[in-house]
C-alpha cells in the first residue's frame, strides 16, 4: 500500500518540477493558450491510436511535437502563435472524444481527460524523471537566450545566436513535457501546471531567473499538499492540487495589492 503512495508522491514530485520550469517561459511568453492547446492535440492524438490499436503515448507524443513546430512555424510566419492553436483546440477535443467512445474506451476516456496519478507505472515514472531531466537541463543552458528571445529576437541574432534552434527545442521540450504529463494529471488540469506557479512567482518577483527556482518550488509544495489532502478526504488528486495551487495564487494576488 505504502509503495504506491510512495510512487504517487514521486509521480507528482517529477510533474510539478518539469511542469512548472516549462511553465516560466510559458507565461513570460504568453503562451498559456497554445499549452492548452497542445495538450487537446495530445488528447485527440491518443484516440487516434487507440482506434488504430497503436501505442497512445507515442501517437500522442508524435503528433504533438509535429504540431509544437508547425504552430512555431506559422508563428514564425506572423500567424500568432494562440490564434494557429485556436483553430486546431475545439476540432482535437471533439476527435478525441468521437474516436474514444466509437472504441468504446471509456476508460481510457476518463483516465486521458483526468489523468490518475495514483496508479502510474514504472514506465510513467521513467518518462516523468527523463523530462524533468531535460526540463533542468534545458532551463539551465538557454532559459537566458529563450528570455531574451522573448523581448529582443533581433539583439540575439546581431550575437550570432541561431535562435530557431532554441525556439524549436523550446517548442519540442512542451510538447513532450505535457503528453508526459497529461497521463497524471489529464488534458484539462495540465495547463494549470503549467501556467499558476508560474503566475504566482511572476506576481511577486521581478528577476526572472528566481522564478525558475520559486514556480517548482510552490508547485511541488502544492503536489504534495494536495495529494495528503486527497488521501485524507478521498477527493480526485488532481482537481485538488490545482486547488491547492489556485489559493496560493490568489493569497499571493491579495498580498501584492495589500488586501490583506
Amino acid at each position: 500500500m505504502y509503495f504506491f503512495l510512495l510512487k504517487a508522491f514521486f509521480a507528482g514530485i517529477l510533474t510539478a518540477l518539469s511542469t512548472s520550469l516549462v511553465g516560466v517561459h510559458v507565461v513570460l511568453r504568453r503562451m498559456s493558450f497554445f499549452g492548452d492547446g497542445i495538450a487537446h492535440i495530445a488528447f485527440a492524438a491518443a484516440a487516434v491510436g487507440a482506434v488504430f490499436n497503436a501505442s497512445s503515448f507515442f501517437t500522442a507524443l508524435l503528433f504533438s511535437i509535429l504540431s509544437a513546430i508547425l504552430l512555431g512555424y506559422l508563428s514564425q510566419k506572423g500567424v500568432h502563435e494562440d490564434t494557429g492553436v485556436g483553430i486546431l483546440f475545439s476540432l482535437s477535443m471533439a476527435i478525441g472524444i468521437i474516436l474514444f467512445s466509437v472504441k468504446k474506451q471509456q476508460r481510457s476516456l476518463m483516465s486521458y481527460l483526468f489523468g490518475d496519478i495514483l496508479t502510474v507505472s514504472n514506465k510513467d515514472l521513467f518518462f516523468l524523471f527523463l523530462i524533468a531531466t531535460l526540463a533542468i537541463l534545458f532551463t539551465l543552458i538557454w532559459k537566458d537566450r529563450l528570455i531574451y528571445m522573448t523581448f529582443d529576437k533581433e539583439f540575439l541574432k546581431a550575437m550570432g545566436v541561431r535562435t530557431e534552434v532554441v525556439y524549436y527545442s523550446f517548442l519540442i521540450l512542451l510538447a513532450a513535457t505535457i503528453v508526459i504529463s497529461v497521463r497524471t494529471v489529464g488534458v484539462i488540469l495540465v495547463s494549470a501546471f503549467l501556467i499558476v506557479p508560474a503566475a504566482s512567482s511572476n506576481l511577486i518577483l521581478k528577476d526572472y531567473r528566481k522564478m525558475f527556482c520559486l514556480a517548482p518550488i510552490l508547485s511541488i509544495s502544492s503536489s504534495i499538499v494536495g495529494i495528503t489532502l486527497s488521501i485524507w478526504i478521498d477527493v480526485p488528486v488532481g482537481p485538488i492540487i490545482v486547488v491547492v495551487q489556485s489559493v496560493i495564487f490568489f493569497s499571493m494576488l491579495f498580498l501584492k495589492k495589500g488586501w490583506f
